[in-house]
């Protein structure tokens, strides 16, 4: 497989996070009143992954990390626009995930299936309307 280019991956980002149809955001957007007590424990878990995976990226590639105070729409898209200004270099550098040799372009495919992972579960956990 080729290489993936800054644009490429801030796309799929932009995808995960936000795009209008199947998104983390159109998952949270489709929530109407109480929301299952899973939904907040999925949404902090993204926000301290995301901010580990921003941590990882930073170290091995001397890239930003996201404001302290931001939540997670905030987060999803800070960190769409931070990969989008990515070197070649800077996506290819190595570092070390679960154990796992990885290069940053790796780690944001990662984070995105991650993202797109939990949006279903957000989904699915959406009341549904009954049909008779």
């Amino acid at each position: 497989m080729s290489a993936w280019t800054a644009d490429q991956l801030a796309q799929l980002l932009y995808e995960a996070n936000a795009h209008p149809w199947e998104s983390l955001q159109a998952a949270l957007d489709g929530i109407e009143g109480q929301p299952h007590p899973r939904v907040a424990w999925l949404t902090t878990h993204l926000s301290v992954t995301k901010r580990e995976y921003a941590a990882l990226i930073a170290a091995a590639a001397g890239a930003p990390t996201p404001p302290d105070d931001a939540g997670l729409s905030a987060l999803m898209a800070w960190e769409v626009e931070a990969v989008r200004v990515l070197t070649p270099a800077q996506l290819a550098a190595r570092l070390t995930h679960a154990g796992a040799d990885l290069s940053v372009a790796d780690l944001i495919r990662l984070n995105a299936r991650h993202t797109a992972w939990h949006a279903g579960q957000i989904a699915a956990l959406k009341p549904r309307t009954r049909m008779a």
